[in-house]
């Protein structure tokens, strides 16, 4: 009876110190249960990634996307062939839900991630950055939307406070490459869906749930195109 007493104490105790120390990794560092998912899912969404990466590597090539990144003085129509492979791309990846798009970058706060389409929290977000089904593709000249979890399945934006003005955004989509600088940020209500509207340029906006362990409230990074490199270029072309 007392060895049964003591086995169950032990129990106790190190269950006690596990969850302790489960609780510790979630507020110091991210929930490390739901890492393994996204990780997973992560490196199976690489693969889909790189065959839409040579799908439309391929399109650019034909549509002539490569030769006008080239030529300075074919600017405008780079943007319009950018923005025709912007709206195919859209047409055939926009429904899938879950889907690889892209991958984003960001070297203030270590970010690489593949971005998936839409936001839903068990068919996308779980897999990593999601894009807003209300908003425009890369390319299309409107806003962009894209959010991402700060606590738990790996937590890509997790420091998304950190980001400054005029901290470097990319977004490599299979279609080419679109950089962005940081011009602001705000806080706004978990309903403010003005953050999402079109305001007359390519504007990337990103938005996690703030503070930390809350839902109440929206941490958004707004940032404005300023490049782009087609698929295949050897340098970007200013915006």
């Amino acid at each position: 009876m007392v060895s049964l007493r003591r086995r169950l104490g032990l129990f106790l105790i190190w269950g006690g110190l596990v969850v302790i120390a489960y609780a510790a990794a979630v507020v110091f560092w991210r929930d490390p249960v739901t890492d393994v998912y996204t990780a997973w899912e992560q490196r199976q969404l690489g693969g889909q990634l790189q065959r839409e990466d040579a799908q439309f590597a391929a399109i650019a090539r034909s549509d002539g996307v490569i030769a006008a990144a080239v030529d300075p003085r074919a600017r405008a129509r780079l943007l319009g062939l950018e923005a025709g492979l912007a709206l195919r791309f859209a047409h055939d990846y926009g429904p899938r839900t879950g889907a690889p798009i892209g991958r984003i970058r960001i070297h203030r706060i270590g970010l690489s991630s593949i971005l998936v389409q839409s936001t839903d929290y068990w068919a996308s977000l779980t897999k990593g950055p999601g894009h807003y089904t209300q908003t425009r593709f890369p390319g299309e000249g409107r806003t962009i939307g894209i959010a991402g979890h700060r606590t738990t399945w790996s937590a890509p934006f997790r420091h998304i406070d950190d980001l400054r003005r005029g901290d470097t955004l990319v977004l490599d989509m299979p279609y080419g490459r679109f950089t962005y600088r940081v011009t602001s940020h705000r806080i706004v209500k978990n309903d403010d869906w003005s953050i999402i509207r079109d305001v007359g340029y390519e504007q990337l906006v990103l938005s996690a749930c703030h503070p930390i362990y809350s839902a109440t409230h929206r941490y958004v990074v707004f940032a404005r195109l300023v490049a782009i490199t087609p698929p295949g270029a050897r340098s970007p072309v200013a915006v």
